[in-house]
């Protein structure tokens, strides 16, 4: 695939989680406020406030994160243009970078998963059982957009090294 072609794909992909982590931003902040509509006590409070701030955060984010990707990708293609080698160098640096989390974070969220678990099934109390909800959510969120992340930059790097090797 041509390094241009896999640029513009990778980065659609990034200005669309972009848009996604606005959606499930907004998909947080609406359960957190059925929760608090719906439930009461220690168990609603430590479920909804943690998927409020992570959906405000998402939310806001998502936008930014959406938003900067077209001005991005401008400069990169600008880049390009004007010395290939050096942007192959870069993006190809950055990308080791980038693709080296993926084990990392997925990692994380298997811990966090973990001890959510045995918040839920160990602890037996209102604000566990709240949190650990909340966490088992927001880890398999995370492990849904990590996952995706990592299969989107696969094509890139590749165009990257692929184009590395023809300079």
């Amino acid at each position: 695939m041509e390094l241009s072609e896999a640029m513009q794909i990778y980065f659609r992909g990034e200005k669309h989680t972009g848009f996604a982590m606005v959606a499930v931003g907004i998909a947080l902040m609406a359960f957190a406020f059925w929760v608090w509509r719906t439930q009461s006590g220690a168990f609603a409070w430590w479920l909804l406030t943690p998927l409020a701030v992570v959906g405000l955060g998402a939310a806001i984010g998502g936008v930014v994160f959406a938003l900067k990707t077209d001005t991005q990708v401008a400069d990169l293609m600008a880049r390009l243009a004007d010395d290939p080698g050096a942007l192959v160098a870069s993006e190809s640096a950055r990308m080791v970078k980038v693709n080296a989390n993926w084990p990392r974070l997925k990692l994380a969220w298997g811990v966090i998963a973990i001890g959510a678990l045995v918040l839920l099934l160990a602890i037996k109390r209102e604000w566990s059982a709240g949190l650990g909800l909340a966490l088992i959510l927001l880890v398999a969120v995370l492990f849904f957009m990590d996952v995706f992340a990592e299969r989107r930059a696969a094509p890139y790097t590749e165009a990257l090294a692929a184009r590395a090797e023809t300079e």
